[in-house]
């Protein structure tokens, strides 16, 4: 008896479950005929910001390097 019932619940709740996701009452709004907004023109500061920024990484990213080598040297010199 108790596993019948149970067979019966969760079938009765599988089927509410999948006919409650299958339920699509939302109305979908046509779209607006509105032009999405244009890019505006990038503040030249901004810009030199921006390359100023590049540059920067790309020099942390070289003294990482070398400092990484000469840890690298150090720990190979400390072992002989």
């Amino acid at each position: 008896m108790n596993k019948m019932l149970l067979k019966l619940t969760g079938t009765a709740l599988a089927a509410m479950l999948i006919t409650g996701c299958a339920a699509n009452n939302e109305d979908v709004p046509p779209p607006e005929n509105e032009q999405p907004p244009a890019e505006e023109p990038m503040d030249p500061d901004m810009e030199q910001d921006e390359n100023n920024m590049e540059e920067d990484m790309e020099q942390d990213g070289n003294e990482m390097e070398e400092d990484m080598n000469k840890d690298e040297e150090d720990a190979e010199n400390d072992q002989q």
